[in-house]
């Protein structure tokens, strides 16, 4: 083994919208409510697609907190089980944006399994099928961003409103080793006075 030649790994890319660009994004899907819905959840809220998919309307809890809470916790619905990627439950704050779009879907929605059923009705949506589905209706605005970015979107912007490693990585269900691989390099924007020995 100790003959095996090391790899340093390459710093990962990271593609993340712009204020602008999630204005852009979300106008592009106005037609859509449920689709404009599910992309702000996964911009302003940073979960994984498997997540939205599986969320539930007991899953949001909107007397909690300031504007509401989103709650992803492993579930077994008709046979069928699943839980987080990480394995492990968590809560996301609702952001006042994200409520805006929110309160929106919900004077739509009808009651039921899923909070965001599939186009057919009371199905949960199937993941691919749902990336198939965004992917056309951004296309058709010559729009190049799908799940991961809008994800990247939400640590990065954090990163860069200055929340710690940590706040970002508990918010987003990950290890704080991997959000600092992929915001580090977005937070000294917020540290410019760390470096100053003394007192300016």
């Amino acid at each position: 083994v100790a003959e095996v030649a090391k790899h340093k790994e390459a710093a990962p890319e990271i593609r993340f919208l712009t204020l602008k660009q999630i204005q852009e994004q979300l106008t592009a899907l106005a037609d859509d409510v449920q689709l404009q819905t599910m992309v702000a959840t996964l911009i302003y809220g940073g979960l994984l697609r498997e997540e939205l998919l599986w969320l539930q309307d007991a899953d949001l809890d909107l007397a909690a907190g300031k504007h509401g809470v989103i709650r992803v916790r492993a579930k077994t619905v008709n046979s069928e089980s699943w839980q987080p990627k990480t394995k492990k439950n968590r809560a996301v704050p609702v952001s006042s944006q994200l409520r805006h779009y929110l309160d929106k879907w919900r004077l739509k929605h009808r009651a039921g399994a899923w909070f965001f059923p599939s186009p057919e009705g009371k199905k949960r949506w199937d993941p691919d099928n749902f990336s198939q589905d965004l992917r056309a209706a951004n296309q058709k605005h010559g729009l190049p961003w799908g799940c991961l970015d809008y994800r990247h979107t939400f640590g990065s912007t954090l990163a860069q409103l200055g929340r710690s490693l940590y706040q970002i990585s508990a918010l987003l269900g990950n290890s704080p080793e991997i959000c600092r691989l992929h915001y580090a390099a977005l937070v000294p924007e917020a540290m410019t006075d760390v470096v100053e020995f003394e007192p300016t």
